[in-house]
């Protein structure tokens, strides 16, 4: 785990403002992210635990001044095919992984149904919260993902 001071935000939101995190550290797993969260208890003990932000893609995020505390980038990686039957195929995929990377992936195998929330930006740990939808498709119907 490595923590870094002072660190401009300005590649890590779409917006490109660029403004400066006092503490930054990327994460790649759950572990990594508890110890995270533990070590912010540990920030400006005298006024109480250090208020923690975690990034994913930054496209839905506007930067109005630096960013006291600590900022989080999740970049937990991963897609893998969990399942499958006649009409569909599951995937798990890491929170970290560009949506439209993850889209491209699941085409280039062959498992229809996302093709229209292609180019939407940010991760795929913002779904939930964004329900990710375009052009008449919402990632809350469920069914994607279906085997041409």
């Amino acid at each position: 785990m490595q923590i870094q001071e002072n660190i401009s935000l300005l590649r890590y939101n779409s917006f490109g403002i660029d403004v400066h995190a006092e503490y930054f550290s990327g994460f790649t797993d759950v572990n990594s992210l508890a110890e995270l969260l533990e070590y912010s208890e540990s920030i400006h003990k005298d006024a109480g635990k250090a208020p923690v932000l975690i990034l994913g893609g930054g496209s839905n995020i506007l930067f109005t001044g630096h960013v006291n505390g600590l900022v989080l980038k999740n970049n937990i990686p991963g897609i893998q095919k969990t399942g499958e039957t006649n009409e569909h195929v599951y995937v798990t995929v890491g929170a970290g992984e560009n949506w439209h990377q993850m889209v491209m992936h699941c085409i280039e195998q062959g498992w229809a149904g996302l093709e229209n929330l292609a180019l939407i930006p940010g991760n795929t740990g913002a779904s939930p919260m964004q329900n990710i939808g375009a052009y008449g498709v919402e990632i809350k119907d469920g069914g994607l993902g279906y085997r041409r």
